[in-house]
């Protein structure tokens, strides 16, 4: 799992890291929905999709997500970061929404900082307690061999998503230097935007806003709590993370792979338990 780390204090950083306990991706995935499970063991975490087909009964659950709109981070700009660093991040927004980034960031020579924000933001969560409810008396399928990680040695946690936070925008403010004019050629920024169904909004001499859209909710944070079962995969507990548990705390401690904010590329290699390890042996 690699995690590029961000600023604390960042106000939207902070209200995704530490309001809604989520965690960010570098590369907002459609995929990545309430109820898709990580297995995560010594600070490496891999998507493994849907908990359903690991479950003995794989009846689909009764409990349903909420949507909500989060106003507190629709539209709230992250903090400006270096060019580089922002072209890094936005390279993979730009590989979540589908779209050649070759020709965007060669057009931002000139700029000095970017910034990123989330027109417009839904929430999709389970109530934790209702969850819990629906997976009492289910059992992990020991004889599906993706199961098989779970209950080698040593085993890898199970990681359930409750809680996604999605959008079909991403704006990115393009900044000059302080004091400095923004020195980009905008006419082939904007033409450049266009021809991948972007738009320019407002500009300034210092800044331009530029809005990427995608067709589908793309999944930029998500939260997750641990799933304990016992030998025989019964399906036992949704228990807090005591690590991280504040009591000022109004909603379920939830599980962070990383120790500060950052964003979150999954590991690509496929985990492998002690059957593979014994097989190479």
């Amino acid at each position: 799992m690699t995690i590029i780390n961000l600023c604390r204090t960042d106000p939207m950083v902070n209200l995704v890291h530490d309001l809604f306990g989520a965690n960010i991706v570098r590369v907002p995935d459609a995929r990545v929905q309430p109820l898709s499970v990580i297995v995560h063991r010594s600070g490496r975490s891999f998507f493994r999709g849907s908990l359903l087909p690991l479950l003995a009964d794989p009846t689909p659950m009764r409990v349903q997500t909420t949507e909500s709109d989060v106003t507190d981070i629709s539209g709230r700009r992250s903090r400006r970061v270096t060019l580089d660093l922002g072209l890094h991040i936005l390279r993979g927004f730009l590989q979540g929404l589908g779209l050649p980034h070759a020709d965007l960031t060669t057009g931002l020579t000139g700029a000095a900082y970017l910034s990123f924000a989330f027109p417009v933001v839904h929430r999709f969560a389970f109530d934790i307690n209702a969850l819990g409810s629906d997976l009492a008396g289910r059992r992990i399928n020991r004889g599906n061999p993706a199961a098989a990680i779970l209950f080698d040695e040593p085993s890898y946690e199970l990681l359930l998503i409750d809680s996604v936070l999605t959008s079909r925008q991403i704006a990115v403010v393009i900044s000059g230097a302080k004091g400095e004019r923004l020195n980009v050629d905008l006419a082939a920024l904007r033409q450049t935007v266009t021809e991948i169904g972007g738009t320019v909004g407002a500009t300034t001499d210092s800044d331009v806003e530029l809005r990427l859209t995608s067709e589908a909710d793309l999944t930029f944070a998500f939260s997750c709590v641990r799933l304990t079962f016992d030998a025989e995969g019964s399906i036992l507990a949704l228990p807090p993370d005591h690590e991280t548990r504040i009591l000022s705390e109004l909603i379920p401690a939830h599980v962070r792979l990383s120790d500060g904010p950052g964003l979150l590329l999954w590991d690509r290699a496929e985990p492998v338990g002690a059957y593979a390890s014994a097989a190479s042996g």
